[in-house]
């Protein structure tokens, strides 16, 4: 469990990274974000949290 958490949290951090790359990658990136929360068997409510949260950071990042 350990290892998953670790690597999620390495997945958000390489996910905020490219935040400001182009807008199709980075909702990809949420996606795999999201597949990858689910996985490590945390609440489907949480993972969809942190999907819509990463999502609005896309837009704000094409728009600014």
């Amino acid at each position: 469990m350990n290892k998953k958490l670790k690597l999620f949290v390495f997945a958000i951090g390489v996910g905020a990274a490219s935040a400001s790359a182009w807008a199709s990658s980075c909702y990809h990136t949420c996606v795999v974000e999201y597949r990858m929360c689910i996985r490590s068997g945390q609440p489907t409510e949480t993972c969809e949290v942190n999907l819509y949260s990463c999502q609005d950071s896309c837009e704000g990042s094409v728009g600014g």
